[in-house]
């Protein structure tokens, strides 16, 4: 797989797709659009059949497209593709101990890394962790139910996203995150006709 970066706005699929079959026969081809205005936005993803035809594109030092200069590269392996050993524990009581969290983890697999992220403010423990294995088979076992009972609290448990997957998430979900923790409180509607 291919990173193909500098093309020309006008570049489309199937000129990017006809230019590197020289090279190999390429089995899938995407450009990068604009979700809002459509528009290309300068770079896509060229999957070979052979992966030596990606070495003979890389042997070639200028490749030129419509026009322009563009750049093509290895594609790096991403993150979501290798086999998960990271999760992410939510709804996670603050007065549960490290060591709670380790215990309960400690039962599905060996532990590499736990992280307990601090909130900056109040300088207390926020209400999630992330628990990192040497291996994904503990993952696997602990998917197998969204929930767990951990201390005094339900958790759900879910696969960590990458950082910058799991930033873009929180920016979109940021509305919606503060609702849904003002429902818990309950009892607001009905303590009308005090």
């Amino acid at each position: 797989k291919m990173f193909i970066g500098g093309l020309s706005w006008d570049t489309s699929k199937k000129d990017l797709t006809e230019y590197l079959s020289r090279f190999g026969e390429v089995v899938d081809c995407t450009i990068k659009t604009d979700p809002v205005t459509g528009r290309s936005r300068g770079f896509g993803f060229v999957l070979f059949k052979d992966a030596a035809s990606v070495e003979k594109v890389l042997e070639l030092k200028e490749h030129k497209l419509d026009g322009k200069l563009i750049d093509p590269k290895r594609a790096k392996a991403l993150k979501g593709k290798e086999p998960p050993k990271k999760v992410f524990v939510g709804g996670l009581s603050p007065d549960t101990s490290e060591e709670q969290i380790k215990e309960y983890f400690g039962a599905f697999g060996e532990i590499e890394n736990i992280e307990l992220p601090m909130d900056t403010k109040t300088n207390e423990r926020r209400g999630f962790c992330f628990i990192t294995y040497t291996d994904e088979e503990p993952v696997k076992k602990l998917l197998e139910s969204r929930y767990h009972q951990i201390g005094s609290g339900k958790c759900e448990i879910k696969v960590a996203q990458p950082k910058e997957v799991y930033r873009q998430q929180q920016q979109q979900q940021k509305g919606g995150k503060s609702n849904a923790a003002g429902g818990r409180g309950g009892g607001r509607g009905r303590g009308r006709g005090e």
